[in-house]
């Protein structure tokens, strides 16, 4: 155990990779937390541990030191830092192929993003993977979510995204801070992103103690609970529309000129849900699910 950044403390399991495990086989990976997710026993338990994060999430993920071709595990200190994620027991073979195209989506879109990539995998699409915005040269950022600053639920709904918006503005005192989470908010909705939950919305700070918020992440196609937004919109949780964003806006103080111009970016962005997720190698069927929602 030990102290790296401002207020953050890291742990490490006393296991290391077997000798020679350099190169990045993720097949390998996925199989056996696959089979540990079913309750089987893996030869390779204490690497898994090893490589494992202490994100949370449904999904089994890895945190990696990469090179820049990212294909080599690289020693601690060195490369970057990634994390990649695998299937859980509930999700298609597809799901690492839909999340890449929802990033690619959201940086057309204007989203704060992190570099992410779609890694080859010998059964389906691939595996998704995001570079870690929270590590800076081998140095950790101060992180909060927003279920830790609000002390919010993070497992069920428990915030409005006008609540968001207002802990955007008292933490960083910066409007364009709030624009920024405000594009996270439309997205989140017109995308059908409705795991919309409080510890999906994060905030950092600097040496010098400024905050800012946190590229998005966890952005996917999602029914969320009872098939609402985890995080409302001005009330609304079932069926939020572009009426109740332009409300969140006007009561952000975000002027309704650039509120139309982000909803109307978005859709843009959206509107290459087809192309994008054929050419990623989504399912048919699961393009044609999605594209319903997102061009309701």
């Amino acid at each position: 155990m030990g102290t790296n950044g401002p207020g953050a403390l890291t742990y490490a399991p006393l296991v290391q990779l077997r000798e020679g495990s350099t190169l990045l086989d993720l097949d390998d990976i996925a199989f056996h937390t696959q089979a540990i997710l079913q309750g089987k026993p893996s030869d390779v338990f204490e690497e898994l541990l090893h490589l494992n994060t202490s994100a949370a999430g449904a999904r089994p993920k890895v945190s990696l030191n990469l090179s820049a071709d990212l294909n080599i595990i690289e020693d601690e200190g060195t490369g970057e830092p990634w994390l990649i994620k695998f299937a859980s027991n509930y999700d298609t073979i597809d799901c690492g192929a839909i999340e890449y195209v929802y990033s690619l989506l959201a940086g057309r879109a204007h989203l704060p993003m992190s570099q992410t990539h779609l890694f080859d995998a010998r059964l389906g699409p691939g595996y998704f993977g995001t570079k870690r915005f929270d590590r800076i040269k081998g140095e950790r950022l101060h992180m909060q979510s927003a279920s830790a600053l609000l002390h919010a639920e993070y497992r069920i709904p428990a915030l409005d995204y006008k609540d968001l918006l207002a802990l955007t503005l008292a933490l960083t005192h910066d409007v364009r801070e709030v624009e920024r989470m405000y594009r996270i908010a439309v997205f989140n909705v017109l995308a059908y992103n409705r795991d919309d939950r409080a510890r999906n919305f994060s905030f950092l700070m600097d040496r010098d103690g400024t905050w800012s918020t946190a590229p998005a992440y966890d952005l996917t196609f999602s029914h969320g609970p009872g098939g609402e937004q985890s995080t409302m919109v001005m009330g609304e949780g079932r069926n939020p529309t572009a009426e109740h964003l332009l409300a969140l806006g006007q009561v952000a103080s975000i002027p309704q000129p650039l509120a139309k111009h982000i909803i109307e970016e978005t859709r843009e962005a959206l509107s290459h849900w087809t192309e994008f997720a054929s050419a990623y190698g989504v399912s048919r069927e699961r393009i044609a699910e999605i594209a319903k929602k997102v061009e309701r």
